[in-house]
């Protein structure tokens, strides 16, 4: 059983819910692995009824599969479905950002101190990448994109990138943990940064798409040495 797995008001739904999609996002479970509801039951310590629930929601997202007289398998990863959801977080995070320039012009010194918050992360994914430790440089990845999105204050927007982002990251996390690309990276995120917070907004939506687009080129190699992991 998996202790103090709750936290906060979460519902037990809920709690299931964030455990599976993390377990599938960072592949614990891998694309095409099957789940059982009894093993899943027991190691989180709850009844089938809000683990039901959690597979509705992660259904509804197409994080997994219900194959009839045999169970739940987590789905593969869509090459399609990357790129549309590629496309659809590249539209929304550039509209963001352009906004996010246009405030900070307007009143850099209030906006000014989340610098060292992204100063903070942009050590962690550091420390992350010297360590070869994908799982924390990913999760300091999502932190740093969160923090520059929340400053537009569209808690809509933020939320739908949020979730399309599943999808996504189940490919960039495999490639984080195959590829030399995490300073990279890095100083992606710092070009990215220095725009925004000068107000250049042409330089920061520059940075960004050449930062979005990059599945490109990565999604083919994924696909050319994990080819079971994925599906048209």
């Amino acid at each position: 059983m998996i202790s103090n797995i709750s936290s906060g008001k979460k519902s037990l739904s809920e709690t299931a819910y964030d455990w599976l999609r993390d377990s599938i996002i960072y592949l614990r479970f891998e694309p095409g692995q099957m789940v059982y509801e009894n093993e899943l039951a027991q190691t989180l310590g709850m009844s089938r009824t809000p683990l039901r629930e959690a597979f509705r929601m992660l259904l509804m997202e197409g994080m997994i599969e219900i194959l009839p007289q045999r169970g739940v398998r987590v789905s593969l990863i869509s090459r399609s479905k990357a790129e549309e959801v590629r496309f659809i977080r590249e539209s929304l995070e550039v509209s963001a950002v352009r906004e996010v320039c246009r405030l900070w012009k307007e009143d850099g010194i209030r906006f000014s101190k989340i610098a060292k918050s992204v100063d903070a992360l942009l050590e962690e994914q550091h420390q992350a990448a010297e360590e070869r430790d994908a799982l924390a440089f990913l999760q300091a990845d999502e932190a740093f994109h969160q923090l520059i999105l929340r400053q537009f204050g569209n808690e809509t927007l933020l939320s739908v990138v949020l979730l399309m982002r599943g999808h996504l990251n189940r490919l960039r996390y495999l490639m984080l943990k195959e590829f030399e690309q995490m300073d990279v990276l890095i100083d992606e995120h710092r070009k990215l940064f220095e725009a925004v917070a000068t107000g250049d907004e042409q330089a920061a939506v520059s940075q960004l798409e050449s930062h979005l687009r990059k599945l490109h080129v990565e999604l083919p190699e994924a696909v050319a040495k994990f080819p079971h992991y994925f599906t048209k």
